[in-house]
């Protein structure tokens, strides 16, 4: 039997928890009212862990780890791919006091995903974010949004790079997010 390296190698989640680590020293500060806010992501692009981290009422920072679901719901493909998401979102517009929010913000993509036409290849670019938040029971948060990613995909080998078509085809599909704010 051969034996096959798994995607998502020791590294990746060493870099995830750098990223996240800073985030949390940083940005959060509780006696100005400031939290973080983990949970999952669900969507029919993908499905993932995702963390809010706020430093005050007018914006946070998403930052999203999912598995890329394309063309694997509707049985054409069967190994999903990996994606990375980290977003500046700014909050336009909050009712009552805060419980509900607008927001919307530009961000970064990087992973190795699945484009139409069922290719498979490491991906990289800039992406935005437009969502509602609403402040559910004492510390749930439910957030529905939309993305879109403009990206630039390596196909065959680093030889072949195009667009990363399912990043903006796609755009229209939400994202539920469930989370619980510390």
């Amino acid at each position: 039997m051969m034996y096959r390296k798994p995607y998502l190698s020791f590294r990746l989640w060493a870099v995830t928890v750098m990223l996240l680590l800073p985030q949390g020293l940083f940005g959060v500060s509780p006696e100005k009212g400031r939290s973080v806010a983990l949970g999952g992501i669900q969507s029919p692009k993908g499905v993932g862990f995702c963390a809010d981290f706020y430093r005050d009422a007018t914006s946070f920072r998403s930052l999203a780890l999912t598995a890329d679901l394309i063309d694997i719901l509707d049985g054409s493909a069967s190994t999903p791919g990996v994606k990375m998401t980290y977003y500046l979102n700014m909050v336009f517009k909050d009712w009552s006091e805060g419980k509900y929010a607008f927001y919307a913000g530009p961000g970064l993509m990087a992973g190795y995903v699945r484009d139409l036409s069922n290719h498979l290849g490491f991906a990289g670019g800039v992406s935005g974010d437009v969502g509602f938040r609403a402040l559910c029971l004492k510390g749930i948060t439910v957030s529905v949004e939309f993305q879109v990613d403009f990206a630039l995909q390596f196909k065959n080998r680093y030889t072949d790079m195009s667009l990363y078509r399912a990043g903006y085809t796609h755009s229209y599909l939400p994202h539920l997010r469930i989370q619980y704010s510390f």
